[in-house]
């Protein structure tokens, strides 16, 4: 089996007629590492689809000298969240894309066909204590600030070559001394201008953009389950839900018309209860966009400049705190 070269992918994808962006800089022997075997091709144009799909995103998020080593997708969740909340839940809400670059992990939350949501995080490798790999399968990250994240879903090539890309980005982080300030291990992003966002805030200071509240959420589900799921843009799990609220409506209205007043009640306020308090538990575990700032409304800050924002997303320019690392890519 020959070795594998950024010529020869290049060359592979060439004669597939696949052509990656030219404005985002890619590692491509990392990113299709098999050039041989049975359904090579099948398997190449299904990697090469779901980066296609990131692309356009990663354009605006990648720093200026960020280099995309590995691409994967899986889902985020322990099994606790799978005892609380169901299986379905987890296929539903929980679909990540991990990209991993030079300086950062990013995790992209994405739907069931692999496109892009409006929720992100990075991980600094300076951040990430140690990847180790369970026996069921998964990845468990854990981090400095002494949080764990789990993904499965992952076949076992792709967990060895994620296990590898980690370790030798933490290596080089660890022998330059390079640690940015970060204010938790997994920093959440902002869906609109990529800035950082503290934990406990859910309105980005840069841009204005604003997130539901957990109890926002919650609120809305107990009124009317699924509610809270298509704010928080889970269309199929909020679809499924509205099926089991009015087979739940129906039961309601059968209890009172036998006369089961009590019965139809406490019924029908427990299902809400419980459907809230899941929604409740979904939030907390992200950021999801509410709002973004209009044009008038930048034209209106005096302390934001819409002309620089703009800048910032064509350009992988800025003065927010997270950018200014920018400089120090170089080294690594």
């Amino acid at each position: 089996m020959q070795t594998v070269t950024p010529e020869r992918v290049a060359a592979k994808l060439t004669e597939l007629k696949l052509e990656l962006s030219p404005a985002i800089s890619y590692r491509l022997e990392t990113l299709f590492p098999q050039l041989e075997g049975w359904f090579v091709n099948r398997r190449l144009r299904k990697k090469f689809q779901q980066i296609q799909k990131l692309e356009p995103l990663l354009a605006d998020l990648l720093l200026e000298h960020e280099e995309v080593q590995l691409v994967l997708h899986g889902n985020q969740g322990t099994l606790a969240d799978i005892i609380l909340t169901g299986s379905l839940w987890i296929g539903t809400t929980s679909c990540t894309a991990l990209v991993f670059t030079n300086l950062r992990l990013y995790c992209i939350r994405t739907d069931d066909q692999d496109t892009p949501q409006k929720t992100f995080w990075s991980i600094y490798y300076s951040q990430i204590h140690n990847l180790q790999l369970t026996l069921f399968g998964s990845a468990r990250f854990s981090l400095k600030d002494g949080r764990r994240l789990l993904f499965s879903g992952v076949i076992k090539e792709d967990l060895d070559r994620m296990q590898a890309t980690v370790q030798e980005n933490c290596d080089r982080f660890r022998n330059t001394g390079f640690d940015p300030a970060v204010t938790q291990s997994r920093e959440q992003l902002c869906g609109h201008c990529f800035d950082v966002i503290p934990p406990g805030l859910y309105d980005c200071e840069s841009c204005g953009a604003t997130y539901w509240t957990p109890s926002e959420v919650g609120i809305r589900s107990f009124l009317f389950p699924s509610w809270g799921d298509f704010v928080m843009k889970h269309e199929v799990l909020a679809f499924m839900e509205l099926i089991g609220f009015c087979l739940l409506l129906l039961f309601t209205l059968t209890s009172f018309s036998e006369g089961k007043y009590g019965t139809g009640l406490a019924v029908f306020f427990l299902a809400n209860l419980a459907d809230a308090l899941m929604s409740v538990q979904i939030a907390t575990r992200a950021l999801h966009l509410k709002s973004v700032p209009s044009f008038t409304d930048f034209q209106n800050q005096n302390a934001f400049d819409w002309e620089q924002e703009r800048s910032v997303q064509l350009d992988l320019r800025s003065d927010y705190a997270d950018y200014r690392v920018a400089a120090s890519a170089d080294e690594l």
